[in-house]
């Protein structure tokens, strides 16, 4: 049979590597394997940064707004992911050690399946669950919106997932990665689950349609998805979202068990990924509890930060190349109290801070600031994340009482997010081609506008209702400029300035606020300046161009 030629097979022809290790040696199913890579290479490998260029901040606003959703597929490989992909592939290339094919071992299996079968069982019996080697299988394990299974897949995308033998007659499939459904699952629901993947690896197979269907025994159906397993020589599965066996109810440790006597009688490692929550479900005893350490899988937490972006940790390192994808006509650089800010918001989670970033850019787009602020920051964290804002505040408190209580990160689509930037950006661009004075929108927007930037909403509004009665706006963005020019401070007199000049200066960082009031004390020019020369405030003239 050669799937090779199927045009609905996946299936590669295997090219064969020497091996250097040992043990490695003589094994076809590990000599097919792509070589594996040093941190650099596997970095690239994993590298992930949208396509950017200076010149993009000119373009037009919805343009923009397109751009900053690829930050969607953003990512910067950090120490985790490279160890992340070392420990993978040591892990499939040990589980093939003593399993290559057309071995007394290999036919062992087989003759052990034959016979569980013929005595009605899935499995041979496991005389003592407590000795099951951990180095089988382990268990990957964080909190959500991290990445932990778009890095998988990523790393896992580098090894053709079927292989073609034509010497030996077999499609070794090289991994097998099934998700649990979000009501849990039942051991048949688990055995279709792998059936239906490796019918779209083997086409030819039609496995699901033997053994998948009709009134068979739940014992004879696993036992049926074992045999396959091992005839195309299955080197890893990855069972994602695991937490989600939690509400299997009495299933849920029956399934485990039979996870657990799979990966002792074929060989096979299996690889647990999930949240906090599923540390319960690996926990029903000792022989499945032992699975989730050692294989070089560190549990995934919070993106630890130094907060010093001169000596820095993975959130430094993680937000040092993030900032620098500004779609923005003003881009701002990222100061420590950005980052930080950025850092408490997030918590370090990647996902949201991804989202958050993505977030203030198509607000700065949308109201013409063209900037990201510490205000905008609040502003649209406040606004926008509501539904995870419970779960990151017990994040930040650390008690274990609400971790439990709100569970995982609820996640934004980042779709949903951008059509909701999209809908605000038609809709502003629309009400000011149509707002005018005495218009009821009229001073609300222009409050909407000077809150954006930072002014406190009700003396936004006392402006916004100032200008309109002044009268002398006749278009919103008319309104706007003139309601920035009240919030100006108003130049110092000479005779102040003559006192100024005999105090006695004051030093000061130079991105400290108080710079700015010292300043304006002896130059005699306001702190309004000051601060937008220090970069801290944007051009307000152009708060609401839209280009």
């Amino acid at each position: 049979m050669t799937l090779q030629n199927n045009a609905v097979s996946t299936a590669v022809n295997a090219v064969y590597t020497e091996q250097r290790i040992p043990r490695y040696r003589n094994n076809q199913l590990i000599a097919a394997l792509p070589p594996a890579l040093d941190d650099e290479a596997l970095g690239e490998h994993l590298n992930a940064l949208p396509s950017f260029e200076k010149e993009q901040r000119e373009w037009p606003p919805f343009e923009r707004l397109h751009l900053v959703a690829e930050l969607s597929s953003f990512m910067s490989p950090l120490q985790r992911h490279v160890v992340l992909g070392w420990a993978l592939d040591t892990m499939l290339r040990q589980g093939y050690v003593g399993r290559a094919p057309r071995t007394a071992e290999h036919v062992r299996v087989f003759q052990k399946l034959y016979e569980a079968q013929q005595a009605g069982k899935a499995f041979s019996p496991v005389d003592d669950l407590m000795h099951v080697t951990s180095q089988n299988s382990s268990a990957l394990i964080g909190v959500s919106g991290q990445g932990k299974t778009t890095t998988l897949r990523r790393l896992m995308r580098r090894y053709p997932q079927a292989i073609h033998h034509p010497d030996l007659e077999i499609t070794q499939i090289t991994y097998i990665h099934i998700e649990t459904p979000a009501d849990g699952a039942s051991i048949k629901g688990l055995a279709h689950s792998i059936l239906r993947k490796i019918d779209q690896l083997v086409p030819d197979g039609n496995y699901y349609q033997k053994y998948g269907r009709g009134t068979m025994s739940v014992e004879t159906m696993l036992n049926h998805v074992a045999r396959v397993m091992h005839m195309h020589c299955v080197g890893l599965l990855i069972v994602d979202e695991v937490q989600n066996l939690r509400h299997g109810g009495k299933n849920m440790q029956k399934l485990m068990a039979v996870l657990v006597s799979a990966s002792n009688e074929l060989g096979v490692p299996v690889l647990f990924v999930g949240t906090n929550r599923a540390i319960k479900v690996l926990g029903l005893d000792f022989s499945q509890g032992r699975r989730s350490v050692g294989s070089g899988f560190p549990e995934w937490g919070h993106l630890s930060a130094s907060n010093n972006l001169d000596d820095p940790l993975e959130w430094e390192d993680f937000v040092t190349t993030l900032w620098t994808f500004q779609w923005l006509k003003n881009p701002v650089e990222l100061t420590q109290a950005l980052a930080d800010l950025l850092f408490y918001y997030s918590q370090g989670i990647i996902d949201i801070a991804i989202k958050l970033f993505a977030c203030c850019q198509w607000q700065a787009i949308i109201d013409g600031s063209e900037i990201i602020t510490a205000q905008m920051l609040e502003l649209v964290w406040n606004r926008d994340f509501t539904r995870v804002q419970p779960m990151i505040d017990a994040y930040r408190s650390g008690d274990a009482t609400l971790l439990d209580q709100y569970g995982d990160i609820a996640p934004t689509k980042f779709s949903n997010l951008l059509d909701g930037a999209l809908n605000k950006f038609e809709g502003l661009r629309n009400q000011k081609a149509s707002v005018r004075p005495g218009h009821q929108d009229f001073a609300p927007t222009i409050a909407s506008a000077l809150v954006s930037i930072g002014v406190d909403k009700d003396r936004a509004l006392s402006i916004a209702d100032a200008v309109e009665a002044e009268g002398k706006a006749g278009t919103v963005l008319d309104g706007a400029k003139a309601a920035i020019e009240l919030i100006k401070p108003h130049k110092s007199t000479k005779r102040n300035k003559t006192i100024a000049t005999d105090r006695v200066a004051q030093e000061f960082a130079p991105d400290d606020y108080r710079k700015a009031i010292n300043d304006s004390v002896i130059k005699g020019n306001t702190i309004f300046e000051n601060l937008r020369s220090m970069g801290v405030v944007c051009d307000l003239d152009s708060l609401l161009q839209l280009g």
